[in-house]
């Protein structure tokens, strides 16, 4: 970089906003492999064909206890123990917002798929019905409105 004279900076992968953007990214593209962990010891079933596998041991989660309860998996090997791969944790409501509404109602019937389902629904919920979340919140609404007043106050220099 020094060589050609390119501004030599600081990764911004420390910054949550960029982590969780790769993680968007690759939930857009591969939401099709996605697992849940059904029983807390590891045990992921797939969602579009519900069979059972296990982390592989050169797994960066191997081992980790408690396991992530929902992974999206590069690589699904059928051996004598099934294995998946290059895993990463991934958050349900993620999946619910970047996987198109056919595939989540095509799964196959299961209770991850029942999870899913009653997430969309309640996410759906929320975004309809946002006055119930405002009554809660106005507490904090008028604190938030104070440091508003005061942002708006610099900027006007």
């Amino acid at each position: 970089m020094t060589r050609i004279e390119l501004p030599v900076t600081d990764p911004s992968f420390p910054d949550p906003e960029c982590m969780l953007n790769v993680l968007r990214a690759l939930l857009s593209g591969g939401f099709l492999k996605a697992a849940r962990d059904v029983d807390g010891q590891g045990n992921y079933v797939m969602l579009t064909h519900k069979h059972v596998a296990y982390l592989h041991p050169s797994s960066v989660y191997y081992g980790c206890s408690p396991p992530p309860t929902w992974v999206l998996y590069h690589d699904f090997s059928i051996t004598q123990d099934n294995c998946i791969s290059v895993a990463t944790e991934i958050l349900p409501e993620m999946l619910v917002e970047f996987a198109p509404q056919y595939y989540l109602s095509n799964l196959p019937a299961s209770e991850s798929r029942d999870l899913l389902m009653e997430l969309r629904d309640k996410l759906q919920d929320e975004e309809t019905h946002p006055e119930q979340n405002e009554e809660e919140d106005d507490h904090e609404g008028e604190e938030e409105e104070v440091e508003v007043e005061e942002k708006d106050s610099c900027s006007l220099q």
